[in-house]
């Protein structure tokens, strides 16, 4: 118990002690995501020049499947030799801080951060913000390590690493925070989200150092409003956008079937799925180059291009079926960005057949291509607070937030209907994990006590025997907890239980 009373006392300490580690994890993940994102920017940069080289001369294609087949072979030996690595990595930050895994955070910085730039930047249609986020918080639980954290500080380390990842990716500090909230840590802690708020804070500032300060996302121009009587069609479009996330989610968590057959077939293992990959990329970006990649710049040139109904659709196709096909290779790279370009494919066309049927003005595409994306991934990853946040964030025009509000809201409730899960953590299930956490003895964690049991008192909890509610903080003043000691909403309770247990927890307390 001496170990558990030193992570208390840091947890009710000074709010300058959470500032320092934030600064700290900031500075570290801002540094290490910058140069990962500014790789790919890069590379992708010489790759696409290639591909356009190639439409004048075909016979460039010979050196490009050459070496684009080299390259995917020596990811799939970093792949084998950590399988940690493979897609975006968020699944693996929800198993660690739900304590079903551990990960050693140098192999999969390293080996994540040279599979992930070679990835993305030949082709695939993969996104760097997965990757990002996993590089985040292996290099803030390398600074936890540094420092001989505790592991409750640790878990706070990795949740604050995962914001500063995404704050980095996307100069999107707001929604870093709200991504480890909503979806990785799954509540409010004062130790997580200050320090988690601060290492975004400063990791988006090392960012637009190096990159500008012009949103990733930016439409350079003002996106116009809807009036009221108009605000029907964003209900409907809300509804759309919910029914083809689920569609997505259906799709993607089953397409590795796709890759299991071929692999049966032509006897390649599962982590040298990319070499099949690669083969189905190639092609496409022989005809149409402007496709390739995570889709920013296609995002980008919807709103400047004048293109047609037909068009947009052939469009989302391609990405539909090349992003499952990307994803489910098991490559380093992540979907998180492909579904936002998707999204905005969905609400040009969404837009267009509105602008067809005359009830909007082909000046107000723009605003449905955000929509699009909003409502799409918000359905999606079912984190609608994040999808609102971000699509401003990258797009740099709250004045429409809405608009956003309403169509996220919709797609949510319309996923959440149709029984759809969150992307991410249904990932998690689905992963196979070849090697749990082994830690056995208890640790301590840090829970807001919410509706679900404020009110009661301790012993009228339903809790396994090896979980102890030690110490509960209400209105700034501490108190033991017994049986008897009743918890009131809002307050905040450490619990001592085992590492492997901490999901179970959560789902029991929250």
């Amino acid at each position: 118990m001496e170990n558990h009373h030193r992570e208390f006392r840091f947890s009710a300490s000074s709010i300058m002690s959470f500032v320092w580690r934030g600064i700290l994890v900031g500075i570290v993940s801002g540094v290490v995501v910058s140069l990962f994102r500014l790789a790919i920017e890069l590379l992708f940069e010489e790759v696409i020049a290639v591909y356009h080289a190639a439409q004048s001369n075909p016979l460039l294609l010979v050196p490009i499947t050459l070496v684009s087949l080299f390259v995917v072979w020596l990811i799939s030996l970093l792949v084998k030799s950590d399988p940690d690595i493979k897609g975006s990595g968020i699944p693996h930050i929800e198993g660690e801080l739900k304590g079903m895994l551990r990960t050693d955070w140098w192999s999969v910085l390293w080996k994540k951060f040279i599979a992930g730039v070679c990835a993305i930047s030949m082709g695939f249609m993969l996104g760097r913000e997965g990757p990002s986020i996993q590089l985040g918080a292996m290099s803030a639980k390398g600074v936890a390590k540094f420092l001989k954290a505790s592991r409750m500080e640790t878990r706070a380390f990795i949740a604050s690493g995962a914001a500063a990842g995404l704050s980095a990716a996307f100069n999107a500090p707001i929604a870093g925070l709200l991504f480890v909230v909503e979806e990785v840590y799954h509540h409010f802690s004062r130790m997580v989200w200050v320090t988690a708020l601060v290492a975004s804070l400063v990791a988006n500032f090392i960012s637009l150092n190096i990159f500008g300060l012009t949103p990733v996302l930016s439409m350079n121009q003002e996106l116009p409003f809807l009036s009221l009587e108009q605000y029907w069609i964003f209900i409907l479009m809300g509804m759309f956008l919910g029914v083809m996330g689920f569609g997505y989610e259906k799709v993607i968590l089953n397409f590795h079937r796709f890759y299991d057959f071929l692999g049966r077939k032509f006897q390649i293992p599962p982590y040298a799925h990319g070499l099949i990959g690669i083969l189905f990329v190639i092609p496409i970006g022989y005809f149409y180059p402007q496709l390739l990649g995570g889709g920013h710049r296609l995002i980008i040139s919807l709103a400047q291009e004048n293109l047609l109904l037909t068009t947009v659709c052939f469009y989302f196709l391609i990405r539909f079926v090349w992003s499952m096909i990307s994803y489910s290779s098991g490559l380093p790279g992540g979907i998180f960005l492909p579904m936002l370009t998707l999204g905005s494919l969905l609400g040009m066309a969404f837009g267009l057949v509105l602008e067809q049927l005359h009830l909007i003005s082909v000046d107000a595409l723009p605003l449905f291509i955000v929509l699009g994306m909003a409502g799409y991934f918000g359905a999606i990853s079912k984190a609608p607070l994040t999808a609102m946040i971000l699509v401003t964030e990258m797009v740099g025009d709250l004045k429409q937030l809405m608009a956003i509000g309403v169509v996220t809201l919709v797609a949510y409730i319309i996923m959440d209907l149709l029984k759809g899960e969150p992307i991410y953590e249904a990932m998690l299930a689905k992963m196979t994990i070849a090697h749990t956490s082994d830690v056995v003895e208890p640790t301590l964690i840090e829970l807001i006590v919410s509706d679900k049991i404020a009110g009661k008192k301790v012993r009228e909890l339903t809790l396994p025997k090896n979980i102890l509610i030690t110490t509960q903080i209400h209105h700034k003043k501490s108190e033991l907890v017994d049986g008897n000691t009743r918890l009131h909403a809002g307050a905040t309770i450490f619990v001592v239980v085992n590492e492997k247990e901490l999901g179970m927890v959560k789902e029991l307390l929250m």
